[in-house]
């Protein structure tokens, strides 16, 4: 009879209990999957597009965070596991803040939302894990991309308003060291004017697309390298030609030639070889180069036209004014732009410095070399070989504005900051420095030169 009994438990019983706790189970999963189903119903359908599968039963969104720089951010984690497990977050970005980095997550649907802010700009990643035995395990996913920007444009306007201003004194002090009767000879005979042409626009754009190969891992930042390369000489390059006691009238007419043919050979190099590195049209902004042209002459043609009509006064700004205005520009212009783009010191690599100091070498270098290859006196050498290096990044910023929204575009321009401080900023003065030491010694040993050969005369005699 006991043996009937086991056999009828083990045929009958058993059997229907266990089907009937595996369809149990089976309706908690599938009213989890509901529960799921509905949490997921709930997204606005522009976020479902966004919903990342991390791995079964977890899914995170958006995919793209985006936000300014202190401001609130969140992303939301829906889950759906049917045991306890704890999934932590990590960013590459040492500024990004948040107070949950570890979500438990219980034996039911869940939908955490995590809130984070960056105090940098910058493009950043979130990757998850879990923890085993104290060793971080990656989840295998794609990681969410945090996109912070700049909290406000604003400061980008006030400042490019404030160096507007200055340059347009510093150019019509400028005015005042030009003789046209020079410029028009220069033009007649054109040999500077085309070795700096050469220079700049084959030589630079060239090198800028190389190093930026070479040397830099995204195409934002090789785009912006490319831009700076592709540029017309700046104003500084001006200054700079009067500083070192180079051809200034050369300076002033190479760069306003290079201006005019910019609307040709910039255009060109971006289509050529800009437009391919993003898989996009990059806008050229040729009403700000013309802008820029006519902000670079016309204070110029103000500063020539007062010391025609007025020589005397025009003499004493010349020599009491302009030079030190051209050195305090040379000192604030710099510090407020590094004041604007202070993010630069917190995310610069070594290749953005490296980058940035090997073009302008190249171009100090090729310009100084062919120009002296031409047999060109010192002077001439000297204002190539900076008009040939210093460019007008106005234009690059302006093209990465136009073409990628902050912060990719500040992103494309960390390699011109980089040329800024390693190659026409900051180390300018440091050469200036030595420039002016090795004068100062020149100057006394040709005193003391002509001392001694005064003193062997009067023995002479």
């Amino acid at each position: 009879m006991k043996y009937l009994v086991i056999i009828f438990l083990t045929v009958f019983i058993v059997p229907r209990t266990i089907s009937g706790l595996k369809e149990d189970e089976k309706v908690g999963e599938d009213q989890q999957n509901d529960q799921m189903a509905e949490k997921v119903s709930e997204i606005n359908p522009d976020e479902f597009l966004e919903i990342l599968d991390l791995e079964p039963g977890l899914r995170v969104y958006p995919r793209v965070l985006k936000g300014s720089v202190s401001e609130e951010m969140n992303f939301t984690i829906l889950s759906n596991y049917s045991r306890y497990r704890q999934v932590c977050w990590e960013s590459n970005g040492p500024y990004v803040l948040s107070e949950m980095k570890c979500l438990n997550l219980e034996l039911d649907v869940n939908n955490i939302t995590v809130h984070l802010s960056s105090d940098l700009l910058g493009i950043y990643y979130i990757r998850f894990y879990t923890e085993e035995r104290g060793v971080k395990v990656y989840l295998d996913s794609p990681d969410i991309e945090l996109v912070v920007k700049r909290q406000s444009e604003k400061m980008n306007t006030l400042v490019t308003l404030l160096f507007t201003v200055v340059l347009g004194l510093a150019l019509t002090l400028m005015g005042l060291d030009i003789d046209i009767q020079i410029v028009l000879q220069t033009l007649k005979r054109p040999i500077g004017p085309a070795v700096g042409m050469l220079s700049q626009f084959l030589v630079m754009p060239i090198g800028s697309y190389l190093i930026g190969w070479a040397l830099l891992s995204t195409n934002y930042e090789r785009l912006g390298l490319l831009l700076l390369g592709c540029s017309p000489g700046g104003a500084a390059s001006n200054f700079w030609a009067a500083m070192f006691g180079g051809d200034v009238n050369l300076s002033v007419t190479m760069t306003f030639l290079s201006s005019v043919a910019s609307f040709a050979f910039t255009s060109l190099w971006i289509y050529v070889l800009g437009t391919p590195l993003v898989s996009k049209t990059i806008p050229i902004p040729y009403l700000r180069l013309v802008i820029s042209l006519v902000s670079f002459t016309f204070p110029i043609l103000i500063g020539v036209a007062f010391k025609h009509y007025f020589p005397r006064a025009g003499k004493m700004l010349k020599e009491k004014i302009s030079r030190p205005f051209f050195f305090t520009c040379l000192l604030i212009l710099p510090a407020v732009g590094t004041w604007n783009n202070l993010f630069f010191f917190y995310l610069a690599t070594w290749q953005h410095l490296i980058s940035g100091t090997l073009l302008g070498l190249v171009g100090y270098a090729f310009g100084a070399g062919l120009a002296f290859l031409f047999k060109m006196d010192k002077p001439q050498i000297i204002a190539i070989s900076l008009e040939t290096a210093i460019q007008n990044g106005g234009i690059a910023f302006i093209v990465l504005s136009l073409t990628f929204p902050s912060p990719y575009s500040d992103m494309g321009i960390m390699p011109i900051l980089g040329f800024f401080f390693c190659s026409t900023g900051p180390i300018m003065f440091v050469v200036y420095l030595f420039y002016m030491i090795f004068q100062k010694i020149m100057k006394k040993r040709k005193f003391s030169q002509v001392a001694v050969e005064e003193e062997k005369e009067l023995e002479r005699l």
